[in-house]
């Protein structure tokens, strides 16, 4: 017998009537590969997440702490179990017109609506890396399709500044990958594509080491999930034409529970990276004029509506919790990744997780301090566990310049960019923003009146929006819980993040002081 005989190739496919199964890395594949695969010249995937309609700044920013020791804000309390897996970035700018229209494409090109250069970072990286893989790159869409302004529901363009619509039907994505469209009748029969490849599995598992049947077993129970996923997601969908609402949407999307939807789009990200069926992905989870309904998490409102919280500030606890749910479907997706082998490693070890929002402010639409996280390991490129906010605003462009060269386009500019971002794939060291002299405490208390200075936050625990935090040096917090109109005549809001000398009326309950009125608040020159 021919040595190694029994080895199959990386891009072996399960084949069967209809169906063509693209495989996970095993050992039994050819050692070259399989050894490349598991070490730090594996294969790097991008991927990249959109939430459109920006956030609540209070509920976002990190405040205080170090590069490495920090405490996550409100609406990135759900990556904290994750918390060592990210790179939380800050004080990157973007340029356009602070509107719904440029969002999604300056997002992905660092470049003006208006302007003619729009081709998209990962449609660079597709363009050089593309034909390693089946499919060259995927665009999904879970959210809601807008037809009066077409340009909401775009992230990537091509070489030619064209839009390349995002797919919005799981069930499509899915037969993309695994199904051959030319035998329709035939995959309507199949419960479900494992059926087709039926055979093709079995005589394929006797082969395999006991390590790559725990592989396969994973991965055929995986792609069941994602099929019933798709399934659950049909059967709650309703039609476009029961809500009077939805009128302006396309009508060839089912509208139903958005929840399920992403989470099909987020498995279904998973297989094709645990495929190598393609190495670029971008999906847009919320357009930036969502129309789309969060009841199936409680709130029953509009993403967009919510997120106009400056006008109606009794809205602002449900766009914070849209927004604590969206960045609990990254945590999910990291999770999902880091559970896969990938050779050596693991699939999220390999992959380049770019999530963020095309605006900051949701109702002011700045396109300044982007929220922005960057998640993977990038092929042991991207330190991660980090907090890193710049001292000086930089160009957003600047970092996709070095993610797509951290995906090998060996590219020298884009937009804006001036260069390469310092600070994703080495630690940044830059010097605490407010460092803590000693001097942070209470520095006078009468009998109804008290001054006390320190680093001013925001709550995360409570819905109160008028809950505010005095971070002292010995870790304590000095409540300040003060009515509207004496926050907005002092503008206190300001000075969040600084730090800042407060005066004002308290209440004593037991030991506790909590300032119920100001009198003045100055902030601490630098």
């Amino acid at each position: 017998m021919r040595r190694n005989s029994y080895l199959i190739p990386r891009r072996t496919l399960l084949r069967g009537t209809g169906v063509s199964l693209a495989l996970p890395v095993l050992d039994i594949m050819s050692p070259a590969i399989s050894s490349a695969e598991s070490t730090k010249d594996a294969p790097v995937r991008l991927c990249v997440l959109y939430k459109g309609c920006g956030v609540n700044p209070h509920s976002w920013d990190i405040v205080g702490g170090t590069e490495t020791d920090f405490e996550l804000s409100r609406i990135l309390q759900p990556l904290s179990e994750v918390r060592d897996d990210i790179l939380v970035v800050g004080n990157l700018d973007n340029q356009g017109s602070s509107d719904h229209m440029d969002a999604p494409g300056t997002f992905m090109s660092a470049t003006k609506h208006k302007e003619l250069n729009r081709y998209s970072f990962d449609q660079r990286v597709a363009d050089r890396i593309g034909n390693e893989t089946p499919i060259k790159s995927m665009q999904l869409t879970a959210d809601n399709v807008w037809k009066q302004h077409p340009w909401l529901n775009i992230l990537s363009y091509d070489n030619r500044n064209q839009p390349l619509r995002g797919q919005h039907d799981p069930q499509a994505v899915f037969d993309m990958m695994f199904k051959d469209t030319s035998r329709a009748g035939r995959q309507n029969e199949l419960l479900s594509v494992l059926d087709g490849v039926k055979e093709a599995s079995s005589s394929l598992t006797r082969k395999v080491s006991a390590r790559d049947k725990r592989v396969l077993e994973q991965y055929f129970d995986s792609i069941r999930d994602v099929e019933n996923g798709i399934e659950q997601a049909r059967q709650n969908s309703r039609a476009v034409d029961l809500d009077t609402k939805l009128s302006n949407i396309d009508p060839s999307l089912k509208v139903g529970n958005l929840g399920e939807r992403i989470k099909a789009m987020l498995d279904l990200i998973t297989l094709a990276f645990w495929t190598d069926s393609t190495r670029v992905v971008s999906c847009m989870l919320a357009n930036t004029n969502s129309r789309s309904h969060y009841d199936f998490m409680g709130v029953d409102a509009e993403f967009h509506y919510v997120s106009h919280h400056v006008r109606n500030r009794k809205v602002l606890p449900a766009y914070d919790k849209i927004n604590i749910w969206h960045t609990g479907q990254l945590r999910y997706l990291i999770e999902r990744m880091k559970s896969i082998s990938d050779g050596n490693t693991t699939l999220f070890d390999n992959s380049l997780i770019l999530w963020g929002s095309g605006i900051k402010h949701g109702d002011y639409h700045s396109l300044t301090d982007l929220p922005l996280v960057v998640a993977g390991g990038g092929g042991g490129q991207v330190e991660l566990g980090r907090h890193v906010r710049y001292p000086r605003a930089q160009p957003y462009g600047n970092l996709l310049l070095t993610l797509m060269n951290i995906m090998r386009s060996d590219a020298t500019g884009i937009g804006d960019s001036t260069g390469q971002l310092p600070g994703i794939t080495e630690k940044a060291n830059f010097e605490p923003a407010n460092p803590d002299d000693g001097s942070w405490k209470i520095v006078k208390s009468g009998d109804d009146s008290l001054t006390a200075k320190g680093l001013l936050r925001i709550s995360i625990e409570s819905e109160d929006v008028e809950f505010y935090q005095l971070r002292l040096s010995d870790k304590s917090d000095l409540e300040i819980r003060i009515p509207f109109m004496n926050n907005h005549k002092l503008r206190f809001d300001r000075c969040v993040g600084k730090v800042v000398t407060v005066t004002g009326k308290y209440k004593v309950d037991g030991e506790k002081k909590t300032i119920v009125a100001l009198t003045k608040a100055e902030l601490e020159q630098p």
